[in-house]
């Protein structure tokens, strides 16, 4: 009986992953075995998806998909940067005309260089896409004047 135990938990430990959203409370839910509306084209139309993560010995890299390759992983990578672009925008955006720039210091300024480097990344991985975004990005330099000049006056020190 020991023995069958031993058996079941090692072959537990070689199980898939499944991984969803929890549409309720917004929380990723783990388990190693499939929700029930998994694999039921029917239920699966109103239910969160599920994403399979696969066992895979230990030591032994992944195994390349087309997905993981190409254009596809360029797209995801250009995706995710223009959401953190996206987030920076909305933050300078949402700087009050009289953000006090001396106080706001070190944070700023490490905002200011985040958002430098994923402009040139972006441009360099998306280079289509760069004219359209030097359109959208023309409101951080206002918002960044118009915090200096209510500093230092009608002439902030940066030109």
């Amino acid at each position: 009986m020991l023995v069958l135990a031993a058996a079941l938990v090692a072959f537990a430990a070689h199980a898939d992953i499944y991984r969803w959203i929890d549409r309720e409370t917004g929380s990723v839910k783990f388990s190693n075995l499939p929700p029930p509306w998994y694999g039921d084209p029917e239920k699966e139309k109103n239910a969160p998806a599920v994403e399979v993560l696969r066992y895979r010995e230990p030591g032994t890299p992944p195994k390349p998909t087309p997905e993981s390759e190409g254009a596809a992983a360029m797209a995801r990578a250009v995706a995710a940067l223009e959401v953190r672009w996206v987030e920076l925008n909305r933050f300078f955006a949402s700087l009050p005309a009289t953000t006090d720039f001396s106080r706001a210091g070190e944070g700023l300024r490490q905002h200011i260089e985040s958002y430098q480097a994923i402009a040139a990344e972006l441009d360099r991985l998306d280079p289509a896409g760069a004219a359209r975004r030097r359109a959208q990005d023309a409101t951080i330099p206002q918002t960044i004047r118009r915090g200096l000049e209510a500093q230092f006056g009608s002439k902030p020190p940066l030109q």
